[in-house]
């Protein structure tokens, strides 16, 4: 999640930085973006429109080992298969997200990762996005999980209300320095991959308490690690 991400928000940087960019993409039917592998590890994103039902790429470009290569097409190009169900499958999470109980905990447009599984199924996450860089939302994060005929199989979210984490973190009455956030957890007995990437983008380090089965477990940097179980 947290390298798709990563891809996503660097190649948007390079795109908005061409003279091609936003605003001009806009104009040609620019519909959103999508993120797969290719070989040697990079990710390709394809940023896409949409014309009489058929998808089509505006600009691509590979992200790998930190390095952004690609850049705005002159004209439009095809996309690939996998990118045709990655599109197909995020717009069907976006239309689920307009039923009741898919609130989200910020005022913007969630943002949204649709990422390959190695069954042929695809994974969509529609989160919540952070609206400054004092706090993160910690809620109002969910999946929807597609089979490789593309129906949805399932959906989830991870956390049933908004919590939005401090990221100023600041010094406790005595002067102590908190090393880490303590979170509890309701719905599941371990960490979920959400806990994982809110560690990797706040840069914090996670106490997660699991009521289900009285467990305590630590994310540092997106690693999940059981600590002990509460005692009584």
């Amino acid at each position: 999640m947290y390298a798709y991400d990563q891809a996503a928000w660097h190649t948007t940087d390079a795109m908005l930085a061409e003279k091609g960019g936003a605003n001009a993409l806009e104009a040609r039917g620019l519909q959103g973006y999508v993120v797969e592998p290719v070989a040697d590890g990079g990710l390709l994103v394809t940023f896409y429109g949409e014309r009489e039902g058929r998808y089509f790429s505006l600009a691509t470009y590979t992200y790998a080992q930190g390095k952004v290569a690609g850049g705005v097409l002159d004209k439009e190009g095809a996309i690939s298969p996998l990118a045709e169900r990655l599109v197909a499958a995020r717009q069907k999470a976006i239309e689920a997200m307009r039923t009741a109980d898919h609130e989200v905990c910020t005022k913007s447009s969630p943002n949204t990762l649709a990422l390959p599984n190695a069954d042929g199924g695809i994974s969509v996450y529609v989160m919540s996005s952070a609206t400054s860089f004092s706090a993160y939302p910690a809620g109002g994060h969910y999946r929807f999980d597609f089979g490789a005929d593309g129906k949805m199989t399932g959906e989830r979210r991870f956390m049933k209300a908004c919590f939005p984490i401090d990221l100023q973190q600041k010094p406790d009455k005595d002067g102590i320095q908190p090393v880490a956030l303590f979170l509890t957890h309701l719905l599941d007995p371990q960490p979920t991959e959400v806990h994982a990437f809110i560690s990797r983008m706040t840069k914090l380090d996670l106490m997660i308490i699991t009521v289900r089965n009285k467990a305590i477990w630590s994310v540092q940097a997106g690693k999940i690690r059981f600590e002990q179980d509460v005692k009584d």
